[in-house]
């Protein structure tokens, strides 16, 4: 019995509801197009792809995207095809960056001259699952893809440099040119520093936004400024009271000094909603202005204080209570508690703040945080927020107060590996002018000489006088002194530390001193260190299981260097790079296990 065929216009209209969430919806128009010419005529069909290309690129230089959507007649189909060669070619980069370090400048230009056309490519390579041994039991997945912890660090470091180039232009438009910069812009930038775009940011805003304007229709509140029963006041009431609701309240105790509240990737999330005043203010203003309300925040430290402006007056918002709103003159009660600041500062201390202000203020916030964070916070991963956290304040204060920080420089923390080639010297320097930009530009091509020298230096164990470095890359091992757990990423024949570091540790009162093998070293409280070999004891990662995911969530840089454990648990498996630099450690390491009777330490 012959079935009969539908209309093509049925297929295509069937064709749409295919998910997009991942790429097997592109699978199967793809396999729809190796069949019969109605079949495959649906699947070609533009109005097919539009949904598959709305969900998988929400980013995009807009410029080339508007050129793309003319040259293409707005055709999704030929738009998704243009694009994920765009996404191929920044993914063959990244492979080649990956596994070979030399050439490695040239070919990062190339990706990060392609931007955010490529972003959304990156991103899901960020997201690829890490192998098991590197996860809480929780999270444990059985299809792993190969060589997950380097392919994420890398998506990592360039999706940081394309948002970091963006924020470099934003602040110095603001700062420099009075160029118009929103708030939300303005403290969504901050979250570049963790590698989140800013669009990423707005995204997170508008799904909370979805939520409350849910609540607000089925609360029958009014949201048309045009019909009569609008109420701006109760409107802006309502929004408050609904994102106290949803978690966002004034953080207490240590909570409050949390260098992640300045950052609106980490504040916006459920959980991490108790946070600081002017992060409470970022919310609202952002909600308010999505439904048309002009709100603006209000530089009033110690208080969390929006303002409303309207055409009938303007009115003060307290986001810690369910206070009414009031006028600008009524509002000194709210600023009571700042005592003298309250009474002297008048009016002002309730106008509108501009984003640069803010800006200011977050930096002032994020230096507060930084130095309460290194007395008091035990999470293993705070070393590295803190590091982002600071290289937030001096990369922003080269607009802000300009030559108040002329000693201070722009050092990016370690896993930001191209941000001296990228950011600094390509994007900073040109803003910049005189000594300052002479300074930086110097210290750029010291510190781009350097990592290129050390990325591609080989260390054989066929050279001479490597024959008494008994230990190899990757190898995990017990502190003999100081008992804590570490893994080897690097090793030298002889301290090659300056003498002013070996002075300090005091190398020669070692046994063997700065003449034995040394180790560079990954450990669980986000350090890296440089050990003698007289203090390595082996230990079996297998057993270990707790402590590598610290080591592993604590150290930045970490997936860069290892993809997993050996399938008999005894050794940390070394990525290309490593092979590349330790060619003969993989085997090494191997044997020197199989040889040597090791027993487990207790």
């Amino acid at each position: 019995m012959t079935i009969p065929s539908l209309p093509e216009e049925v297929y295509s209209e069937i064709l749409k509801h295919i998910p997009t969430t991942d790429d097997l919806g592109i699978k199967l128009l793809s396999t729809f197009q190796q069949c019969n010419t109605l079949l495959r005529a649906a699947a070609l069909a533009p109005e097919v792809w539009e949904p598959h290309y709305r969900t998988r690129y929400l980013h995009c230089v807009e410029d080339k995207e508007r050129a793309r959507r003319d040259a293409t007649a707005g055709n999704w189909r030929e738009l998704y095809i243009q694009r994920r060669r765009l996404d191929q070619m920044a993914l063959h980069l990244l492979d080649e960056i990956r596994r070979d370090p030399r050439e490695r400048p040239r070919k990062a230009s190339v990706i990060a001259d392609l931007s955010f056309d490529v972003w959304d490519a990156l991103r899901l390579e960020s997201k690829i699952p890490i192998p098991n041994c590197f996860q809480y039991s929780g999270g444990r997945q059985d299809d792993i893809p190969k060589d997950a912890p380097p392919r994420r660090f890398w998506a990592n470091v360039f999706l940081g440099v394309i948002a970091r180039r963006q924020t470099v232009r934003i602040w110095h438009g603001a700062f420099r040119r009075n160029e118009d910069l929103s708030f939300e812009v303005a403290l969504a930038s901050l979250s570049t520093m963790f590698d989140v775009s800013i669009k990423e940011v707005t995204i997170m805003l508008d799904n909370i936004f979805e939520q409350c304007k849910q609540e607000l229709l089925d609360a029958d509140i009014c949201l048309d400024p045009r019909n009569p029963t609008y109420d701006v006041w109760d409107l802006c009431t309502q929004i408050r009271s609904i994102l106290r609701d949803k978690g966002f309240r004034l953080a207490s105790g240590n909570r409050f000094n949390r260098v992640l509240s300045q950052f609106p990737h980490d504040f916006l999330l459920s959980g991490q909603r108790d946070t600081i005043p002017m992060s409470l203010i970022y919310v609202f203003v952002a909600i308010c202005r999505r439904l048309g309300i002009s709100a603006y925040p209000i530089n009033s430290p110690g208080a969390v204080l929006a303002r409303v402006c309207t055409s009938d007056g303007d009115r003060i918002v307290d986001m810690r209570s369910a206070k009414r709103l009031v006028s600008p003159e009524q509002a000194s009660e709210l600023l009571h508690p700042l005592g003298a600041f309250a009474s002297e500062a008048g009016a002002s201390s309730t106008d509108a703040a501009s984003s640069t202000t803010m800006l200011s203020r977050a930096f002032d916030n994020l230096l507060n945080f930084i130095q309460y964070e290194r007395t008091f916070e035990n999470d293993h991963r705070s070393f590295d927020w803190r590091e982002a956290a600071y290289y937030t304040i001096v990369l922003g204060r080269e607009f802000d107060r300009d030559g108040q920080i002329d000693f201070i420089l722009p050092l990016p923390p370690s896993a930001k590996v191209f941000d001296y080639q990228l950011v600094l010297q390509d994007t900073l320097c040109p803003l910049l002018s005189g000594n300052r930009r002479t300074v930086i530009q110097r210290i750029c091509t010291k510190r781009i000489e350097e990592e290129e020298k050390v990325s591609t230096q080989v260390r054989s164990r066929k050279d001479s006088g490597v024959s008494t470095v008994r230990y190899f890359v990757g190898l995990v091992f017990r502190h003999a002194a100081l008992r804590y757990i570490g893994c080897i990423y690097g090793w030298d024949a002889t301290c090659e530390a300056d003498e002013h570091w070996m002075t300090e540790m005091q190398i020669d009162r070692l046994e063997y001193g700065r003449n034995q093998p040394f180790y560079k070293v990954f450990t669980v409280d986000a350090r890296t260190r440089y050990v003698a070999q007289e203090n390595i004891r082996y230990s079996m990662p297998s057993k270990l299981n707790k402590e590598l995911v610290q080591v592993y969530e604590s150290n930045s840089t970490f997936g860069r260097h290892f993809n997993g454990i050996s399938d008999d648990g005894s050794r940390l498996l070394m990525s290309d790079e490593l092979k590349y630099r330790y060619p003969d450690d993989d085997d090494y390491g191997r044997i020197w296990l199989r040889d040597n009777r090791l027993e487990e330490e207790g």
